[in-house]
Parts: C-alpha cells; structure tokens; sequence
C-alpha cells in the first residue's frame, strides 16, 4: 500500500516555507529559559538566528551584522530596547524591530511604534503569535525586496532606451525603410537576435556580426517587455543594418 499520503503534509510544509524569505534576524533577551526557545523557533521557520543578551551587545551586532530582523525585549541590562531601536533604525534602516513587552510597558511600546518600531508582543505570548509576527515581517520584507528587484529591472530597461536612443542617433525621422520581419515569422513568435537577420548577415566572416547580434538581442528583449513599440522596434533594427552596410 502507498503512504503516498503520509508525505503531503509535509511537502506542503516544505513548499510553505520555500515561499517565505529566510529572514536573518537577531533576537535580544536576557530570559535565559526564552531565549534558547525563541531561537529554536525561528532556526526551524528558516531563519538565520544571532542572539544576545545584553541591550549593550546588540547595539555592537547590529553595528556589525547586516540585519532583516530584530526582536528585541523592552527590558534589558546594559541598553533598553528603545536604546536598541534607534541603534538599529541609525545603522540600518531597512531593518525592522519588533519589540517584546510586559503589560506594564505597553504604553511605551506603543510609543516605539512611533519611533520606528515594526511591531510589538506583550508577555506572556504563544510561540503561534510570535510565528505569526515574524512571518508578518517577512512577507513585508519580501515586498520590499520585490520592490527593489522591480526598481533595478526599470532602471536597467531605461539604461537599455538610452543605449538604444544612442544607437538610433537624435534624428530618427529619415528611416523610413523598415525592414521586415523574417519569412514565416509571427508577431508572437519568441524573438531570437539571428531569426532577425537576413541570411547573407549570417556568416560567420561577416564583419560586426557579434555586436550587432549584441544589439539586435537588447531591442528585442525592450520589445518583449513593451518598452519599445513594433514601430520603433524595426525603426532600430533598420539602422542597425544601415550602420552596418555604411
């Protein structure tokens, strides 16, 4: 009989966590029963655990270690907790803080939101709340991350424009001889730079044929992603030929 079965749970557990950014993250607790807990928890969400002790010390690692995570007691030797958030908020800012509290200092956790803080949880917490804090920052860094990656396509797609606007020249008014695409070619069919070419281009004596293959490959890809239109698109692929029979 299969135990097919008995594996799903645990492969979706695995595929769960394959979503979820490994965050590295640094937790600050002077409990010295919850803070081996604590680390426990998140090493097996994924994550990469540094710990301290002491408010004196985690200022020093986040000095000296590149964070995603802090969680950090308001209550320490050494440093408070708010002590520790400006730090961290001062030598890296991307890095998100979520304070633990006691009832009694809720107010000034509270107040630590104010000044930069992600998040709080108050004493005593279930290891589920403190899964569900965490992994609530994850998914916000993981948005940040996705913004970055998102950022540095753009700007790349804009540098390929400007390369391409070098390419064309500032008067691209006279060149009206499009060239056409390849004999059986679709409109939606995936651009390849040599499909691009025609045949006698296609020799491998063919002078400039790698850069110009080069930069048949960066018009196509902006085409791809809509930054350049069918129009504009052969527009450069035509001057690129002329430039190259000149």
């Amino acid at each position: 009989m299969s135990r097919l079965p008995d594996t799903l749970p645990v492969l979706s557990i695995m595929a769960e966590l394959e979503k979820r950014p490994s965050l590295k993250t640094l937790i600050v607790d002077d409990d010295k029963r919850l803070l081996p807990v604590l680390k426990s928890l998140l090493t097996t969400e994924g994550h990469v655990v540094t710990t301290a002790m002491d408010g004196l010390e985690a200022i020093e690692v986040c000095k000296g270690t590149p964070l995603d995570l802090v969680i950090c007691d308001l209550m320490l030797p050494g440093a408070s907790g708010i002590e520790v958030l400006k730090a961290c908020r001062h030598s890296q800012p991307s890095t998100l803080v979520v304070l633990i509290t006691g009832f009694a200092s809720l107010e000034t956790a509270v107040q630590a939101i104010r000044e930069g803080a992600y998040d709080y949880i108050t004493k005593p917490f279930k290891m589920e709340e403190m899964k569900i804090v965490v992994r609530n920052a994850g998914e916000q860094i993981r948005l940040i991350r996705e913004n970055k990656r998102l950022l540095k396509e753009l700007q790349d797609a804009y540098e390929q424009i400007r390369i391409v606007k070098m390419i064309m020249g500032a008067d691209r008014g006279g060149d009206k001889d499009l060239m056409v695409m390849p004999s059986g070619a679709s409109r939606n069919d995936p651009l390849i730079a040599g499909s691009l070419l025609p045949d006698s281009y296609m020799e491998d004596g063919f002078p400039g044929k790698h850069m110009l293959l080069s930069d048949l490959e960066r018009i196509a890809s902006l085409r791809e992603k809509g930054f350049l239109t069918d129009e504009e698109f052969e527009l450069c692929k035509s001057k690129l030929l002329k430039n190259l029979k000149t």
